[in-house]
């Protein structure tokens, strides 16, 4: 009988540890979401989540059909058969900022990065990733990408011909980024900064999951969706690490959201909002006047695009100008370290407003 519950105690004591062992293992592990908002991109898809698939490690793919009404939905369905690790959610359509949250209620692994539907990664994303987060161990994982655009097919990719000029040693000793890096290069506490200063949206970064349920990060549904939860993110001082190997590749579509005429009055009603948000409400004066700052680049790009595509730019003037007089609650030192706001004044200051 001693010898029965001796070898029993064995085996409990043996099943313990390696449930033990398991349990460390799955905590040191790190896994991937990857979540897909997609709406009608029967052109694209394929691609997109081809690039995905043939990553290594530990993923899901979380596609949020949002209504299409072209054949994206099947090509999700045949894929959805070769890779189990797909899972589709088919909704009416909603708008992208919907499709996003829902995608994010159902991610189960550690990390959260999203994929546009028109979009691609390089083949070694995940494993780069991978490496810089267990290095560093941060909250939001920021990494290069390139601006690949569709008419003209001029890849750019940002800062990194600059990033490879500066010595290693120079480059964020700790790969990390002060909050204020991505309102602003100017206000980081690595000289070079700026040689990756946040590029804006949700493109090419791991967000840690825990992190974005505690502080209950969501999208708006408003222009600049992407911006907003961002700034969220940053508003609770997440630690942010740098890759910078531009792993994602961002199709700059000409038939883009912001390249329509009503972007200058969408992106004055995002500006408004950004001001009534409780994290904006909360941040310090400097942290507010780099966030007005940074939305007056959006009028910026606005108007180039305008312009790019022939529409006369003087019909965004008149709110720009508002966007501009609203910073009269700063005082003469700060406007000056507000770039946008410098730039966004000479321009209207040197056209017929």
């Amino acid at each position: 009988m001693n010898k029965v519950f001796k070898k029993l105690c064995f085996l409990a004591m043996t099943a313990f540890f390696l449930a033990g062992v398991i349990y460390w293992w799955q905590q040191k592990k790190i896994t991937f979401s990857v979540i897909i908002p997609v709406y009608n991109a029967e052109k694209y898809l394929p691609k997109c989540l081809d690039s995905i698939f043939v990553q290594n490690g530990d993923f899901e793919v979380i596609a949020v059909n949002d209504g299409s009404k072209d054949k994206s939905l099947q090509i999700l369905q045949e894929y959805a058969k070769k890779h189990k690790n797909l899972k589709i959610i088919d909704q009416k359509n909603q708008g992208i900022a919907a499709a996003r949250n829902n995608g994010l209620h159902a991610a189960t692994k550690k990390y959260v990065t999203f994929v546009d539907n028109d979009d691609w990664l390089e083949p070694d994303t995940f494993e780069l990733a991978e490496k810089a987060i267990k290095q560093d161990k941060p909250d939001v994982l920021l990494t290069g990408y390139a601006d690949i655009y569709d008419r003209e097919w001029v890849k750019q990719v940002r800062g990194l011909k600059d990033a490879e000029a500066v010595p290693e040693i120079n480059r964020f000793v700790n790969h990390g980024l002060d909050k204020l890096a991505m309102l602003s290069p100017f206000f980081s506490k690595e000289a070079h900064a700026d040689l990756y200063n946040d590029g804006g949206g949700v493109r090419a970064r791991f967000y840690r999951k825990s992190f974005l349920d505690k502080h209950n990060i969501y999208f708006e549904d408003m222009f600049g969706e992407d911006i907003f939860f961002a700034f969220r993110a940053y508003a609770y001082n997440p630690l942010i690490s740098v890759l910078n190997v531009p792993v994602y590749n961002y199709l700059n579509r000409v038939d883009a959201a912001s390249k329509s005429e009503k972007i200058i009055n969408s992106i004055a009603k995002s500006m408004e909002r950004l001001r009534q948000i409780p994290e904006y409400k909360t941040a310090t004066r400097r942290e507010q006047m780099l966030m007005d700052d940074y939305w007056l680049a959006m009028y910026l790009v606005g108007f180039a695009n305008l312009e790019r595509h022939g529409i006369a730019p003087q019909s965004g003037f008149e709110q720009a100008s508002r966007a501009l007089q609203s910073f009269s609650i700063y005082n003469e030192k700060e406007l000056k370290s507000a770039r946008n706001y410098q730039k966004l004044r000479n321009m209207l200051m040197g056209g017929t407003h």
